[in-house]
């Protein structure tokens, strides 16, 4: 099994927040079509003929395609892959284009799964994020996609934002959590490079640390609020940053922490076919260019055993269900897994769990699971 992602870099504008790849501009966007179709073309037996279980277009603001661009998309994707019967369509959305006719469209052409990107409920939140959506809209988007018969919505939330109290998060969490959603993704607000955020506090003198939390402490506090309100409601955490009613976790995001094979097409877009991993230049000009010859440029990174050793380790502790250090051991042999088990043993005791063969972290070292992972990685010689 394998998954598809498709990277939309096309935004109306930019949070501030944001580091994704995406443009302030409809330039190329006529251009953008083809050249994507015609990569789907060039790549297609990158998947090995794997059939193709999800279906993930990200952006950007994906929502901003037009009903019959994303039919050209669709068609397109199951005429060069072989798609499962029951695959999980996943789309991307801004709640100021979630109108019903709009959102029951997206229904019609195959997409059975929505992530609405609402981030707060609060409008002085919204305004100071970049956000061009109020919280009555989001919470209309909601309720329009439930009429128009999705049942697997997902809403992504940020939390670590200084102008929030602990109270409005609670109240903000309540409030989403009484939408008909089964699925929640919450993420600190951290400082990324070539952001809006960042340039701000370059221009204001303020230190920042790249990739860090804007407030380690309140994201600490805002993350235990998260976890105390989603014990009382139907949604289970699986993952650091997401949470679902059983059956409903997103099945393409865990594929990556899974390590299963997927195909990134678009600017900026990362493959990955559990040797190496390829990714499209993050230039929208570039990418139409390079999609015009006769073959595709891409940037490549064959990887080590080690590379895919630490690679697990990175990725599996983001889950709840951690590592199995069996499958470690027959993954990657002998030597890496009586290296990691030594490892284990340095680690403060009150950060992880140990049950049999599987390495999971407890509650607290889930929010320092990059700090920990860094500690359990093997260098190479």
């Amino acid at each position: 099994m394998s998954g598809l992602y498709i990277h939309f870099p096309f935004c109306l504008s930019k949070c501030i927040y944001c580091s994704f790849y995406s443009v302030i501009s409809d330039k190329y966007l006529k251009l953008y079509y083809p050249a994507l179709i015609h990569e789907m073309n060039l790549r297609n037996e990158y998947l090995n003929n794997s059939p193709v279980e999800t279906i993930y277009i990200g952006g950007g603001t994906p929502s901003l395609i037009h009903e019959a661009d994303l039919r050209s998309i669709i068609n397109a994707i199951y005429q060069h892959f072989r798609v499962s019967e029951n695959v999980e369509f996943t789309m991307e959305a801004n709640p100021e284009q979630c109108t019903s006719d709009y959102l029951k469209n997206l229904k019609n052409i195959g997409v059975n799964r929505l992530s609405i990107g609402i981030q707060s409920l609060n409008n002085q939140i919204l305004d100071y994020l970049g956000r061009k959506h109020t919280a009555e809209m989001a919470i209309d988007a909601v309720e329009n996609a439930c009429k128009a018969g999705f049942d697997n919505i997902s809403l992504d939330l940020i939390y670590g934002i200084p102008l929030r109290s602990t109270q409005q998060w609670i109240e903000e969490l309540q409030k989403a959590l009484k939408l008909p959603i089964q699925h929640l993704s919450a993420y600190a607000l951290t400082i990324e490079e070539n952001s809006i955020l960042i340039k701000r506090f370059q221009k204001e003198g303020t230190p920042f640390h790249y990739g860090k939390d804007q407030d380690e402490d309140l994201a600490l506090r805002d993350f235990k609020t998260l976890l105390s309100i989603i014990e009382e409601s139907p949604l289970n955490q699986y993952e650091i940053s997401n949470f679902a009613i059983p059956g409903f976790e997103s099945i393409h995001n865990s594929n990556y922490w899974n390590g299963t094979p997927y195909l990134g097409l678009g600017p900026s877009a990362h493959s990955f076919n559990s040797h190496s991993r390829c990714w499209n230049k993050a230039s929208i000009k570039q990418y139409i260019e390079t999609m015009n010859s006769s073959e595709p440029v891409l940037e490549c990174e064959e990887l080590s055993n080690i590379n895919r050793f630490n690679e697990a380790i990175l990725l599996g502790l983001r889950t709840i269900k951690g590592i199995n250090l069996t499958d470690i051991q027959k993954k990657f042999g002998e030597v890496l897994f009586h290296q990691l088990l030594r490892n284990i043993e340095l680690l403060n005791p009150e950060w992880y769990q140990l049950v049999q063969d599987r390495f999971s972290l407890s509650q607290e070292g889930l929010f320092l699971a990059d700090f920990i992972s860094e500690k359990l990685f093997v260098t190479e010689d």
